[in-house]
């Protein structure tokens, strides 16, 4: 995937949703990384993660744009596009960071996918069950 540091197409309606201006936050959009400050540099872990959504988007019928209309609109949705991405994530670090880091990015990367930023759609305990055991997010209760 290519990286910009501009903004994505839909960056006012997200940011409206999301309340992300000013917030060192990636954003996939088909086969690019967006990542405006104050973002900081695109780990590989991230670029899996943003991989993800993007791959995903460009099978999307309604393509990145009506991806991001999903995603803004149903929590559901987003939630399921969230939990493979934060795997793939959660993958990197399993494949590379040895068990300390793994243990670390597990509880990190469980925090934000459980965070208000997601709009809160699982709890702390979830997503690490989420990432720990590859479960689909249809077998936690929402």
């Amino acid at each position: 995937m290519r990286v910009s540091k501009g903004f994505p197409p839909m960056y006012s309606e997200i940011h409206r949703v999301f309340n992300v201006r000013g917030k060192p936050i990636l954003f996939a959009w088909g086969d690019t990384i967006f990542a405006p400050p104050p973002a900081g540099p695109l780990t590989p872990a991230l670029h899996a993660h943003e991989g993800v959504h993007g791959l995903r988007q460009m099978a999307h019928s309604g393509g990145p744009a009506g991806w991001w209309r999903a995603y803004i609109d149903d929590p559901r949705f987003r939630l399921f596009e969230e939990v493979p991405a934060h795997q793939a994530e959660y993958r990197w670090h399993e494949l590379h960071s040895g068990r300390h880091g793994r243990d670390q990015a597990l509880e990190s990367i469980a925090r934000r996918l459980s965070s208000p930023l997601y709009g809160s759609l699982v709890t702390f305990e979830q997503a690490k069950k989420l990432l720990s055991e590859r479960a689909e997010p249809d077998m936690v209760a929402l």
